[in-house]
């Protein structure tokens, strides 16, 4: 089974992060597997928006942490400068809409993964953690960068020092997110 899901649709490139038994949270094959279909879609002239989403509860609950310990393990800045910062930068620059379908809890990585996107919509039952302070990290993916500009310095800097969670509707009154739906639309 494939950790995405890539799908063209109506002239949408729907990407489906699929490792839902882990909430969907990277590893270095879907990280890589993100990055190739990112610029799949923004290389096909048929695909005129990309639609990235969760499978199962999560939309994506950052880093895969299994990854950092052990044999086998890949170092933080690895992980940075090979996995995240190239999604962030291939969202950013994408010549195409990218909407973020925020499906369920999107923490850490999947967080500030979502917020880059050009619109984020969310399911109602859907919430937002930057977990970073949890494991003693500051936020990546262009959290520090993106969140202040959404919410403002001070709710950012308080949301990235505690790890508090944030509810859809409150993201959606802060400013994170543009609408929250009924979690049956998605």
């Amino acid at each position: 089974m494939s950790s995405i899901l890539f799908e063209i649709k109506n002239a949408v490139a729907y990407i489906t992060l699929n490792r839902p038994e882990k909430f969907n949270s990277f590893n270095r094959e879907m990280a890589l597997l993100l990055q190739a279909k990112l610029d799949e879609a923004a290389s096909l002239h048929e695909v005129r928006a990309v639609y990235i989403t969760g499978s199962g509860k999560a939309f994506c609950a950052g880093q895969d942490i299994s990854e950092l310990v052990g044999e086998h393990k890949i170092e933080i800045r690895q992980i940075l400068s090979e996995h995240y910062n190239p999604i962030v930068r291939r969202i950013r620059n994408m010549p195409k809409p990218v909407v973020a379908a925020v499906n369920g809890v999107a923490a850490g990585a999947g967080a500030n993964m979502a917020l880059c996107c050009d619109v984020v919509l969310t399911a109602t039952s859907a919430s937002f953690i930057q977990a970073f302070c949890k494991i003693g990290l500051i936020p990546d993916s262009g959290g520090t960068f993106t969140l202040p500009r959404l919410i403002g310095w001070q709710k950012a800097s308080a949301l990235m020092m505690t790890g508090d969670k944030v509810s859809a509707t409150d993201a959606e009154k802060m400013g994170m997110v543009y609408k929250v739906f009924a979690d049956e639309i998605f």
